[in-house]
């Protein structure tokens, strides 16, 4: 029931860590539309229309320079203002570009106070229009009548004026103000991001962190219990290798040996001339003396002496040597320190392994040159063993099914892998026919029973 319940409580965090992501993509999606959005309005409509209204403030400055100037021209021959009022299409063309840019910045308006603006600017420049043709119709019509002219010529500017207020104040006003408002908007919903995205944040990372750490509990409590299994497979494994070990040493061993004894005392009852008899007593005293070798043996492979008497490094040291003594092969043995620190476990891993090594050579690889090196670096230790034997085609014997005999080797390789998968090693095996073999082993020098 714990199991479920903290298998439900980590799904339900990574579902609120994951609702958590979702919200924070989508509040960034969404402030960054807006921020397009705010961005698109200025520049597609805020900014044309100052550029409008500051061309309309150009427009109307030039029809009034053009009126003025063809007034003082007629009235006092001015002859710096010929060149400008020379052109009267100038001061027509001047209006219309102004008609032109307000139609322009009507199309753009979307407040009721623009368009009030809008109306009065076309009511005022229709009005400055009449007073600037009436003037250019009185500079013609009456040279000398300077007080007329100076009249119309007040209220034109009066009017020009009234135009320039407006377009510089009221609607430039209203246009700044709108441009204002959307960079408050801008600023509001920025902020509101940043408060909602660090609150998110905030939680995601606590929530993370719980989620991280139960996930790390739950691997080290996995990691326990594998531990553990590993511990009891090793025990009951070496508590049957020593019984069995102990079996054959008291029992067959002295049953062997008091085989022997009886067959001893068998051939002293045998005449010396029966020639046959004695041959077939000798011959069974050779056989019952290899048995009991192979018994003292299997017995030493079943539970190793040397392992907790010598250590692991002068416990390999006896495997080499006896290999060599046996097989004939040049061996070479290397380590990197006196005596190496680690777990019963891994010594006792280490062991089987450099066995089942060279008892493979010493069966399959014809192997002339064998090297075994043991070494301890920080907190793992190493084992390597080569030889330049004919090699093998381990993928292939992976594949192969286990019915025959030969396929031993086969079974000696997986359960050295599997003992070191167990205790969170890593095994390889590198090696190609002809080509000889290369074992490695990497373990932790200790479990997480001790640690």
């Amino acid at each position: 029931m714990q199991v479920n319940l903290k298998d439900k409580s980590l799904l339900s965090g990574f579902s609120v860590f994951l609702s958590l992501t979702l919200i924070i993509g989508s509040i960034g999606i969404f402030q960054i539309n807006s921020l397009t959005k705010i961005i698109r309005t200025i520049s597609q409509r805020q900014l044309p229309m100052e550029r409008l209204i500051l061309e309309m403030k150009i427009r109307n400055a030039f029809y009034a320079m053009g009126v003025r100037n063809y007034v003082f021209w007629k009235i006092s021959k001015y002859l710096q203002s010929a060149s400008v009022a020379a052109d009267i299409d100038m001061i027509e063309k001047s209006f219309l570009k102004l008609k032109y840019y307000l139609n322009k910045y009507s199309e753009l308006a979307d407040t009721q106070a623009q368009r009030k603006l809008i109306a009065m600017l076309r009511v005022s420049m229709q009005e400055l229009n009449s007073m600037g043709r009436q003037l250019v119709e009185s500079a013609d019509m009456n040279e000398q009548d300077s007080d007329t002219i100076n009249k119309l010529l007040i209220n034109f500017e009066n009017k020009f004026y009234q135009i320039e207020e407006i377009l510089s104040g009221n609607l430039s006003r209203d246009n700044f103000k709108s441009i204002e408002e959307q960079l408050r908007l801008a600023q509001r919903e920025k902020d509101i991001s940043i408060l909602i995205l660090s609150v998110s944040l905030f939680l995601s990372t606590g929530l993370g962190i719980g989620i991280s750490y139960m996930v790390y509990m739950s691997l080290r409590k996995e990691r326990y219990k594998r531990a553990m299994l590993v511990y009891k497979m090793i025990s009951v494994e070496e508590k049957e290798r020593k019984n069995l070990s102990r079996q054959i040493h008291d029992q067959l061993s002295q049953d062997l040996s008091a085989l022997k004894i009886y067959v001893d005392l068998i051939s002293k009852d045998i005449s010396d001339t029966d020639i046959k008899q004695k041959e077939k007593i000798k011959k069974s005293k050779e056989i019952l003396v290899g048995l009991i070798d192979k018994g003292h043996n299997i017995s030493e492979l079943l539970r190793p002496p040397e392992l907790d008497e010598l250590g692991l490094v002068e416990s390999i040291a006896a495997l080499v040597s006896e290999h060599q003594q046996i097989t004939g092969c040049n061996c070479n043995y290397y380590w990197s320190v006196s005596e190496i620190n680690c777990s019963y476990e891994c010594s006792l891993t280490f062991y089987r392994v450099v066995q089942e090594a060279l008892t493979n050579s010493a069966k399959y690889s014809q192997a002339e040159h064998l090297n075994v090196n043991l070494s301890q670096k920080g907190k793992f230790v190493s084992l390597m063993i080569s030889d330049d034997g004919i090699g093998f085609d381990y993928h292939k014997y992976c594949r192969k099914p286990l019915r025959r005999q030969e396929d031993k080797v086969k079974l000696g390789l997986r359960g050295i892998h599997e003992r070191v998968n167990l205790l969170e090693g890593d095994f390889s095996i590198k090696t190609a026919p002809g080509k000889g073999t290369v074992i490695k082993v990497y373990l932790p020098e200790t479990t997480i029973l001790k640690s």
